[in-house]
């Protein structure tokens, strides 16, 4: 795990991959349009026993000051998918350069899925 090391007068900051990653799941999830993160098989599993699930479905990669990020979302049915994947790259750009103060050079959006109120009833009875 990298992190963005800043050198201040009395010390330093390190900003951790995971805090990127959770500033850019809660700011995903915000989004009019995109009902939830995709997770993998094995990634979903783990994410079962861990307390926060705002990290599933980015994947994080820092170098230097410079953050490129995945997001892979599932949207809702009826939705555009070009208006909400560009609606996530502006929002996760937005709120990870003002909290972190790192440049996003990049934000891949990767529509996994799209969820019909017939599998969200499934999934539920499940």
């Amino acid at each position: 795990m990298s992190e963005k090391n800043q050198v201040f007068e009395n010390g330093q900051v390190k900003i951790s991959d995971e805090v990127v990653t959770i500033i850019a799941g809660i700011a995903t999830m915000e989004v009019k349009g995109v009902h939830s993160m995709h997770t993998g098989l094995v990634e979903g599993f783990s994410n079962l026993f861990s307390k926060n699930n705002y990290s599933k479905g980015v994947k994080v990669d820092i170098n230097e000051n410079k953050v490129t990020l995945d997001i892979f979302i599932n949207v809702v049915y009826g939705c555009k998918i070009n208006q909400v994947a560009e609606e996530v790259q502006k929002t996760v750009k937005k709120e990870v350069e003002t909290m972190t103060d790192l440049t996003v050079v990049v934000v891949n959006v990767h529509v996994q899925n799209i969820i019909t109120e017939k599998i969200e009833k499934s999934e539920e009875e499940k």
